[in-house]
C-alpha cells in the first residue's frame, strides 16, 4: 500500500508498505525498518524463556499423568515429535502473544481514527486478554488529557533512509507527544531507542519538536497500564544510530559473499 508523505517544508514522498512481509520501499528500493534495526541488539532475556517455553511444552504433552500419582512418557510420542515440540514452543508463544498485539494495536488505532472522525467506533475483541488491554488503554486515557493527532502513522527518515510505523502522535497534557503501545510482559530498554528514531521521523515531518516520547505497555492479564514518558532523545537516537550503523555494516558484509 502506498502512503503519501508530506513533509514540513512541503516535499512530499511516496512510501510503499507491504504488511504482509512488513518492509517498507522508497523508489523501488527496499529501506530497513526501525524493529529491524533494532534486532541487531542483542536480547539474551529471550534464551532462558525459549528454554522455558519448551519446558512447559515437554510437562504438557511428553509427560502423562498417571492414574496412581506417578508420571510416565506419553507412549504414542516419538522421540522426532518430541524434539519439535520442545524446539518450536517457543514459536507458537511468541505468535500467539503477536496475535494479540495486533488485535490491541487495531482497536487502539481504529478508536484514535473514531475520536478523530474517521471512521466507527469499535468493537470490544471476542479474546480476552485483548479486551484486558484494551482496558489498560482506556484507563490511561481517563488519567491524562489526550488531543489526539494520528494513529498508525508510516513514517520514513529523509536524512538516515529508514521507516516505520508509528502507533500514534497526539498532544498529551499541552505536549507534542510520540506515543508507542506494548503488550509485552515488561518494557525492555530497546523501546525507548525505537521511539527516538520515530520522533526523529515525527520532526522531520511536523517541523517541530517533540516534546516527550510516551512507552505505554497494557497488560493482558490484569488490565492496568504501565506508562514510562521519556524526555531523553539525544541520548536514545545516538543509541539507535549505533544499531543503525551496526545494521548497515553487516547488511554490506552480508550482501559482498552473495
Amino acid at each position: 500500500m502506498i502512503h503519501t508523505i508530506e513533509y514540513h517544508d512541503g516535499i512530499s514522498l511516496e512510501l510503499d508498505f507491504s504488511d504482509k512481509g512488513h518492509t517498507y520501499q522508497v523508489d523501488g528500493q527496499y529501506v530497513p525498518a526501525v524493529t529491524t534495526i533494532l534486532n541487531t541488539i542483542s536480547k539474551p532475556a529471550l534464551i532462558p524463556w525459549a528454554a522455558s517455553e519448551g519446558g512447559k511444552w515437554f510437562a504438557e504433552n511428553v509427560i502423562a499423568n498417571g492414574e496412581d500419582g506417578t508420571y510416565k512418557f506419553a507412549e504414542d510420542m516419538t522421540v522426532e515429535q518430541m524434539r519439535k515440540g520442545i524446539a518450536g514452543a517457543y514459536k507458537k508463544k511468541s505468535s500467539d502473544a503477536m496475535d494479540i498485539g495486533k488485535l490491541v494495536h487495531k482497536w487502539c488505532e481504529d478508536a484514535i481514527n473514531w475520536k478523530l472522525g474517521k471512521g466507527e467506533a469499535p468493537e470490544m475483541p471476542d479474546d480476552e486478554s485483548a479486551v484486558k488491554a484494551i482496558e489498560g488503554f482506556r484507563s490511561w486515557m481517563k488519567q491524562n488529557d489526550v488531543e489526539w493527532i494520528s494513529a498508525e502513522e508510516k513514517v520514513f527518515n529523509r536524512k538516515y533512509k529508514y521507516a516505520g510505523t508509528v502507533d500514534a502522535v497526539a498532544n498529551v497534557n499541552g505536549e507534542f507527544c510520540v506515543i508507542d503501545f506494548k503488550t509485552s510482559a515488561r518494557i525492555y530498554d530497546e523501546y525507548f531507542l525505537q521511539c527516538a528514531a520515530y520522533t526523529e521521523c515525527i520532526q522531520d515531518i511536523y517541523g517541530k519538536d517533540v516534546e516527550a516520547a510516551w512507552i505505554l505497555r497494557f497488560d493482558k492479564k490484569t488490565g492496568a497500564f504501565e506508562a514510562y514518558k521519556s524526555t531523553d532523545h539525544a541520548e536514545n537516537f545516538s543509541a539507535f544510530y549505533g544499531a543503525l550503523r551496526t545494521y548497515g555494516r553487516m547488511t554490506t558484509l552480508k550482501n559482498s559473499r552473495h
